[in-house]
């Protein structure tokens, strides 16, 4: 049993930053874990989690969530390494029919007959999600295909199979049994995906369709990457095949997530993980979805579980590191919701949707000062967890704000601030607290500006000890030698209304990349103006507007893991 404990470690370590929520695979790993039960019979319990769900034990299924994709329960029964034929090929309760889809990539098999029966509608309406998922996924956005099978369900073509899944399991795609393709740098691996015969939606089931093609596509690169980021990308993968669908909706706006449960590490399992999507959609929105598939492929390069690293190279890609990234996460998690607007930042606005957006604890929110407080006893951010802690500045237009942090000795803690002015406009910063104490000493000034956001992220993968105080007062006025600005950056234009000619101002407290974008009212990116390594100091780029039509624009610097913005009027 000695070899089932490590390796039941090993593989909460690869399922999850952290156990999260109570689900039948969390009980089933959790059995394993003490011994109850054997490897092979903990795989079998997997595969009936997921297969099987209306005789699995009771112990197993009262209270439990529904978890809608069977894909991490197969993926962990693989992982324990006894072959079962439970989750090879599925048998189908009639008649074994099959059809190519329109587009010929994939053979749907399916039966009229007994508990997996369906409808020809049905099935035919799988069949066209499959060939939409293939096209955006892998024709559109260039993420590999899925490799052959070697004829296993009598041709090369990628095999669906519809059954009968109970327990809320939508579907799952699984490489149990398939060809492992010999000449592979990785663990790839063949696959087939099952999809449910009871999805009484349409919408519902086009998007699980292009869920579990987005879980086939990451085990072409390889099936031992963490579950979590497989997940992640999945429930993206949903918005980029099917964008106005928006089946995603209550991952966001229920339960455990980024915006609802920010303190939970973001490497978290179910249920956490379907409302963390927000993770590559934030670097969809940054630099485009092929900073996610060059994840997959830097992931592909090297044997083993190679998340982390892979997401560090790619951020170094891009100038910049995973630190500085998560905390910018920070950041972007704030401007959802009612919060967002449409030169912040982000895509479009449809993240004005994800209501009820990010949470404050009620003990993380005041109009008045001075106010302290810590970490609240029940929600201690987690390793990679964050609180926001929000500020009302009405009463203190002309006052210097401090905010004095204390974190447990000798663990890293970070410091976020943003600036938010309701009008359109935010700052951004982020600092490191000393190391030995977790002390930091942040002062801001209140003048224009509606909030200040202080979020504390934890940053040391501990166990223990996530505790902090902070105390948030207010200074006065015409506070000099203040430790920091409100805006360092200090972002300006020559004139407003701007126009062709004019000028964007800005200073770098440090030598570095400095990149101006510049958002129209929909949100997306109109322009830039610069995207290059300049020295410290003040510096000027003029705007070229000749390409725009006239209106109301947000001009966004991005400089020293600094974030500003401004607010233009465009006029011929």
């Amino acid at each position: 049993m000695k070899r089932s404990l490590a390796l039941v470690s090993s593989l909460l370590l690869v399922f999850s930053g952290i156990a999260l929520g109570d689900t039948a695979m969390d009980r089933i790993i959790s059995a394993l874990g003490s011994g109850e039960f054997t490897d092979a019979e903990t795989v079998d319990l997997l595969i009936q989690s997921v297969v099987d769900w209306d005789n699995l034990p009771d112990r197993f299924t009262e209270g439990t969530e529904s978890v809608p994709c069977g894909t991490p329960a197969m993926l962990e029964a693989v992982r324990l390494g006894i072959d079962s034929p439970l989750a090879n090929r599925p048998p189908l309760s009639g008649p074994h029919y099959t059809f190519d889809s329109p587009d010929g990539y994939f053979k749907i098999h399916w039966t009229d007959s007994g508990a997996d029966a369906v409808t020809l509608s049905y099935a035919t309406t799988v069949a066209v999600a499959a060939d939409s998922s293939w096209q955006v996924e892998c024709t559109e956005m260039n993420f590999i295909t899925p490799p052959p099978d070697n004829m296993v369900g009598g041709s090369n073509q990628y095999d669906i199979y519809i059954i009968y899944l109970g327990g809320g399991t939508l579907g799952y795609c699984s490489p149990s049994g398939e060809f492992q393709p010999p000449d592979s740098t990785q663990a790839c691996s063949a696959s087939h995906i099952v999809i449910g015969s009871t999805i009484s939606g349409w919408g519902q089931r086009v998007c699980t369709m292009a869920h579990e093609f987005q879980h086939a596509i990451q085990f072409s690169y390889s099936f031992e990457e963490g579950t979590w980021f497989m997940e992640n990308c999945a429930v993206w993968m949903e918005e980029m095949v099917y964008p106005d669908v928006n089946d995603y909706l209550p991952y966001v706006q229920y339960g455990a997530g980024a915006l609802r449960t920010p303190w939970y590490d973001i490497r978290s399992a179910a249920m956490y993980w379907y409302g963390a999507f927000t993770w590559p959609w934030m670097m969809w929105d940054r630099w485009g979805y092929e900073s996610v598939r060059e994840i997959w492929e830097i992931c592909a390069d090297v044997a083993g579980s190679n998340l982390e690293p892979a997401h560090e190279q790619m951020f170094a890609g891009h100038g910049s590191n995973f630190e500085s990234i998560f905390m910018q996460y920070g950041l972007w998690r704030w401007f959802t919701a009612a919060n967002w607007f449409a030169g912040c930042g982000m895509y479009n606005e449809e993240v004005s949707t994800w209501t009820p957006g990010p949470r404050v604890l009620p003990y993380h929110n005041t109009a008045t000062l001075p106010f302290s407080g810590d970490q609240t006893t029940t929600y201690k951010p987690d390793y990679l967890g964050i609180h926001w802690i929000k500020v009302d500045l009405s009463s203190y237009q002309n006052d210097w704000i401090q905010m004095a942090f204390d974190g447990y000795d000798n663990l890293q803690w970070n410091m976020g601030v943003i600036m938010q002015d309701l009008s359109g406009r935010f700052y951004f910063n982020w600092y490191a607290c000393d190391p030995t104490s977790g002390d930091i000493t942040i002062t801001v000034g209140a003048d224009g500006w509606d909030y200040a956001i202080f979020f504390p992220a934890f940053m040391t993968n501990y166990p223990m000890n996530h505790n902090y105080t902070f105390e948030i007062t207010s200074l006065g006025t015409g506070i000099e030698g203040s430790p920091s600005n409100t805006d360092l950056l200090n972002l300006n234009v020559s004139s407003n209304p701007i126009q062709t000619g004019d000028y964007v101002t800005f200073d770098l407290p440090s030598a570095g990349n400095a990149n101006i974008l510049i958002y129209d009212m929909s949100g997306r990116v109109a322009a830039t103006l610069i995207n290059e390594e300049l020295q410290e100091g003040s510096h000027s780029v003029q705007f070229d507007g000749s390409d725009l039509s006239s209106g109301t624009y947000f001009i966004m610097l991005f400089a020293n893991d600094r974030i500003s913005t401004r607010k233009v009027l465009l006029t011929r």
